[in-house]
C-alpha cells in the first residue's frame, strides 16, 4: 500500500509511546500486522532503523528517538490545525473586507456589521465605502454589498433584499408648482438628477404593460444622493430615488411620493463574491445575516405605498 506519512507517524509514535506494537495496535484499533507495517513502510521511506526489536522487548535507535520528538511536534500541530479549522466552521473569526457603496453603506450597512459583530465577537469588519465597482479578487475583498439590476457573471450575487425606486417632491414644492399627474408632466418640473444611473436625465415609468421613458432636466446633477434627497425635503424640486434613501423622509413628511400609479425602474441589494466553491464561514455567516436582517421585506419599504 503507498504510504500514509501522518497515519504512519502516529502509529509509530503510539508504538514507542507504548513500548510494544500489540498495546499500540490497541489504543490506534489497529491489527498488530497493520501497525507493524506502518513502522516498516515508515522506516524504508526515511531509509534508517527506529526500532530494536527483540523477543522481549522494543526500543528506539538514535534515528528513532530523534524522530519520535519531532513527530510528535508535528501531531500536535496538525491537531491544533483541525481544531482551529472545525472552530471556524462552527464559529467565524478573523477579519470580513467588505466594499459598498457610500449610500447605503453610511445609512444602513453600519447598523448591520455592529449587529454582526455583537454575535460574532470573534470577527473583525474592515469595510470600504466607495461608488466605484471595485474588482474583488484584485483589490482583496471578500464581499461587496451592491445594488444593480444585475452582477457581472463571472461573480456570484445573492439577492438580499428589494431597491425600488419612488418619485416624490416637498410639499412645499408641489403646493408651489403642483402635483404631476402623469410622468409626461414632469417635462415641466425642476427634476434633481442622479450621476450613477445608466442615462440620468431619462427617467422610466411603467404602468398596464406600456413603458414611459421622460426626459427630465432640472438645476442640480449630484453624484451623492444625500445631497439630492436634502435639497428636496427643502423644495427645490422633485427627485426619483431609492426607498432606502428617502423612507424616513416620506414616512415624516418631509418628501411625498408623487405619480403612485406607475412603476419605476426596482433593482436588487446583493452580496456579490468570487466564488461559490469553499466559501469561508466567515463570508457565509455574513450573507445569511443581512437576509435576516434586511428580509423578507426590508424596513425601508415597509408602510410606503
Amino acid at each position: 500500500m503507498a504510504l500514509d506519512l501522518l497515519t504512519a507517524m502516529r502509529v509509530f509514535t503510539s508504538v514507542a509511546d507504548a513500548g510494544s506494537f500489540a498495546k499500540a495496535s490497541e489504543r490506534l484499533n489497529f491489527s498488530r500486522a497493520m501497525a507493524t507495517r506502518y513502522v516498516a513502510q515508515l522506516e524504508a521511506h526515511l531509509g534508517v532503523r527506529l526500532l530494536n526489536r527483540t523477543t522481549r522487548r522494543l526500543s528506539l535507535t538514535e534515528a528513532g528517538n530523534e524522530l519520535q520528538q519531532r513527530a510528535t511536534q508535528v501531531l500536535a500541530l496538525v491537531e491544533e490545525a483541525e481544531r482551529a479549522a472545525a472552530q471556524d466552521a462552527a464559529e467565524p473569526r478573523g477579519t470580513l473586507r467588505i466594499n459598498t457603496s457610500v449610500i447605503f453603506g453610511h445609512h444602513h450597512l453600519g447598523e448591520a456589521i455592529r449587529s454582526y459583530l455583537q454575535r460574532y465577537p470573534k470577527m473583525t469588519v474592515d469595510v470600504t465605502l466607495n461608488d466605484r465597482v471595485v474588482d474583488l479578487v484584485e483589490e482583496g475583498y471578500d464581499l461587496a454589498v451592491r445594488i444593480a439590476r444585475k452582477v457581472d457573471p463571472g461573480l456570484v450575487a445573492r439577492p438580499i433584499a428589494r431597491a425600488r425606486t419612488v418619485a416624490c417632491a416637498s410639499p412645499a414644492y408641489l403646493k408651489r408648482h403642483g402635483t404631476p399627474r402623469s410622468p409626461a408632466d414632469l417635462v415641466r418640473h425642476n427634476c434633481l438628477t442622479y450621476t450613477y444611473t445608466g442615462v440620468p436625465n431619462e427617467w422610466h415609468f411603467r404602468r398596464t404593460g406600456r413603458e414611459q421613458r421622460v426626459a427630465v432636466s432640472g438645476n442640480l446633477h449630484a453624484n451623492n444622493g444625500d445631497i439630492i434627497c436634502d435639497v428636496a425635503t427643502r423644495g427645490l424640486g422633485v427627485i426619483l430615488q431609492p426607498t432606502f434613501l428617502v423612507y424616513k423622509a416620506l414616512r415624516t413628511g418631509q418628501l411625498v411620493r408623487i405619480l403612485k400609479n406607475w412603476q419605476t425602474d426596482e433593482f436588487n441589494v446583493y452580496a456579490v463574491y468570487p466564488n461559490r466553491q469553499f466559501l469561508a464561514p466567515k463570508v457565509r455567516s455574513f450573507i445569511d445575516f443581512l437576509l435576516e436582517h434586511f428580509g423578507p421585506e426590508p424596513y425601508w419599504d415597509q408602510g410606503i405605498a
